[in-house]
């Protein structure tokens, strides 16, 4: 296998253990696989930094998400990207949600640096009360 070869899988593989080490709420895991500086952005919300705010969105998920399960369909990577498509099932205020997530990933030296989701937030939006 090639360098540029190996870089491809390791975008994906790094991305992949990172977004199980957070929805499987472990984040001592996923700081491990992030960068201090992490940039996220999740569609229709704002965006958070660094490992404080990863903690912020794994805390607020276990404040008021149950019955999470994460799935994941495809990881596709090219250089320093990778690209996971994932099936997120989760129990919100009691309202059972289906969630089709298309999450994209920067990876450099070995962490993930970049983390950003597309999804249909309506469904969580209105279980939340907004």
């Amino acid at each position: 296998m090639s360098d540029h070869q190996a870089t491809e899988v390791d975008a994906g593989r790094v991305a992949r253990a990172f977004i199980e080490a957070v929805f499987a709420g472990d984040l001592g895991t996923a700081c491990a696989y992030s960068s201090p500086e992490l940039l996220l952005r999740i569609e229709g919300q704002d965006t958070v930094e660094g490992h404080a705010g990863l903690r912020e969105i794994m805390d607020l998920s276990a404040e008021v998400c149950t019955d999470l399960d994460m799935r994941i369909h495809h990881v596709l990577s090219a250089g320093e990207t990778a690209a996971i498509n994932r099936t997120t099932r989760v129990t919100v205020n009691g309202k059972r949600l289906t969630v089709e997530v298309g999450a994209f990933f920067t990876v450099r030296d070995g962490l993930v640096c970049e983390w950003t989701e597309y999804q249909d937030a309506q469904a969580l939006l209105r279980a939340l009360g907004h």
